[in-house]
């Protein structure tokens, strides 16, 4: 085994610790895997920790549970049992989605709704099901899941090969498992995948002892941070596996050996794991560039020039990556405790990865960084305000909370921080170093100035007031469950729809109460005003999702 020195991993927990207290992270803990096996791992807490982090730790990881969903239906690709170019009523009976496209059909790859389309996002459909979505504190069963969605209608065209992320269609994926194994999907991902590889603390599901062992998470607002709430979700296969830095490196150093474990058994074979790490379809304009492409269930990237696959999860206050270097031999994991810290989670993996790389001279060596100078008296006091874009007349605040700045930008609170004199890089819990986002990079050139995406803005002293569309009035508010609010705003002369935590959608009529959501989680579905759900509730459905209105909150009289 090619071991880490002392010094590697110390600078690698010096990152990390970094990270940690810079952006006030509860915890990140970490593993760092080769085709021997587990070459360091750790749990950085902040200095105010107070969890007990132990060998058995666990955390959810998310959307890395697409990984062992896609290695399930492998292996029952290899046994016969499974076609992946099929359409899915050959295994589920009645599974027909309603088609919007037939007729005119936009690419080569036929209207059938087969399990390598959802396995790789391009079958077209919705983001989230009606039941068991991210917003749904019930867990219905995986099949009623999927049975509302086996009448529900594409968003896109499957026949054109285009990815467009679909929780959703993971759950339908999970449910041939189920259908074909008669086998729940828990069972079968435990007797076959984490069985095998003795992934003891791992759990399909919050099984027995999970929520004890799960390391306390935390979602945050510029107001403060609060408790992740914790329940099972639904559509299991898509996202709800739990487990343990050292579970996951035995599955990340299993995938690193060809599908091979220590004893020389095979879970799955070369082939079919080459076949999950071939891209396939095409990647939306203004998609993820960190990845080149979307395989079965896995992202396809690039680590200085070495083909990196993995995946990244987010799931109420868990952030973790997994990012492997099949072609080098290595691979690491990161499991954060802050809600939406991904990009810190995938920026500290490739950290990880290249100090493996320089330790075997497949790499040169990763030096540390220097701080960012400190924000000034005076830069707190005269840079906070509303800033105007001189050209379309949108208004951005810049907001100072404790000795830290923020630019309200784009609906969410980027952080920013000094580099040298009037220039500012968007630096923070959201984004940093390396992170896929263009508009980084921020001046103050004078007073009353800034700069921000190549354009120019200038210090208001009051944004303007702004009609309401009387039309829209009686639908702005609160919506949803009171660990999710989601929020329908009017602003810039646009409806934008505030939803899961940061992420604002801007929304363009369509006809009547009807809009298309633009942005980053809910590209192109479909928003829907003055809903009204079976048990005659008022509310607002997102795709087939629906969200009750919330009663405004009234202040006490004093």
């Amino acid at each position: 085994m090619k071991s880490l020195s002392t010094g590697d991993i110390s600078l690698f927990e010096d990152f990390i610790r970094h990270e940690v207290e810079d952006k006030q992270i509860p915890s990140i803990s970490y593993a760092l895997v080769d085709q021997d096996g587990l070459l360091a791992e750790g749990h950085i807490q902040r200095h105010d920790g107070a969890f007990e982090m132990r060998q058995d730790t666990c955390f959810r990881i998310g959307s890395i549970t697409k990984t062992f969903t896609s290695l399930a239906i492998m292996q029952l690709v290899e046994k016969g049992v499974l076609d992946l170019d099929v359409d899915v009523s050959e295994y589920l009976s009645g599974f027909q989605p309603l088609n919007p496209f037939i007729g005119r059909e936009s690419g080569p790859y036929g209207s059938q709704i087969s399990l390598r389309k959802l396995m790789s996002h391009t079958a077209g459909m919705v983001r989230e099901p009606k039941s068991g979505h991210y917003l749904d504190a019930n867990r219905p069963p995986l099949a009623e899941t999927v049975a509302e969605l086996a009448t529900s209608t594409l968003k896109q065209d499957p026949s054109a090969g285009i990815m467009h992320y679909s929780n959703a269609g993971i759950a339908v994926v999970g449910q041939v498992i189920e259908k074909v194994t008669r086998k729940t999907y828990s069972e079968y991902i435990t007797e076959n995948v984490l069985a095998p590889l003795e992934m003891t603390d791992t759990s399909a599901g919050m099984g027995q002892g999970v929520r004890e062992r799960l390391a306390h998470a935390y979602m945050w607002t510029l107001e403060g941070d609060s408790p992740a709430p914790v329940f099972n979700l639904g559509g299991s296969p898509a996202g709800n596996i739990f487990s343990t830095t050292a579970d996951m490196a035995k599955y990340a150093r299993c995938l690193l050996c060809g599908g091979f474990l220590p004893d020389g058994r095979s879970i799955i074979t070369p082939a079919s794991l080459r076949e999950m790490w071939t891209p396939i379809g095409k990647r939306p304009a203004g998609h993820d560039k960190a990845l080149d492409g979307y395989g079965l269930c896995f992202g396809i990237g690039d680590v200085d020039g070495w083909t990196s696959v993995g995946h990244g999860g987010a799931v109420y206050g868990y952030a973790s990556q997994m990012i492997l270097l099949p072609s080098a031999g290595v691979g690491v994991l990161i499991f954060s405790t802050l809600d939406f810290t991904n990009q810190i989670a995938s920026r500290l993996g490739t950290d990880g990865l290249r100090i493996a790389l320089a330790s075997r001279r497949m790499g040169p060596a990763l030096e540390r960084e220097q701080s960012a100078p400190p924000i000034t008296e005076d830069q707190l006091a005269s840079l906070p305000g509303n800033y105007r874009h001189e050209l379309s007349g949108e208004v951005v605040e810049v907001k100072a909370k404790g000795n830290r700045l923020f630019l309200m930008g784009e609906g969410v609170p980027l952080q920013i921080r000094p580099v040298a004199g009037s220039d500012f890089v968007v630096d923070g819990r959201i984004y940093g170093r390396g992170a896929d986002y263009p508009h980084m990079n921020l001046s103050f050139p004078k007073p009353g100035k800034l700069v921000w995406k190549d354009a120019d803005w200038s210090r208001i002293e009051t944004p303007p007031t702004e009609k309401i569309p009387p039309e829209l009035a009686p639908y702005l508010g609160e919506y949803g469950p009171d660990f999710n609010v989601t929020y329908l705003t009017y602003s810039h002369g646009e409806l934008k729809c505030l939803i899961e935590y940061f992420c604002t959608h801007k929304c363009e009529p369509v006809d009547g109460k009807r809009f298309r959501m633009r942005g980053l989680l809910y590209e192109e579905e479909i928003l829907e005003l003055d809903a009204v759900d079976e048990r005659g509730r008022r509310g607002i459905r997102v795709g087939p999702m629906f969200l009750e209105r919330r009663q405004p909150h009234i202040e006490a009289a004093s």
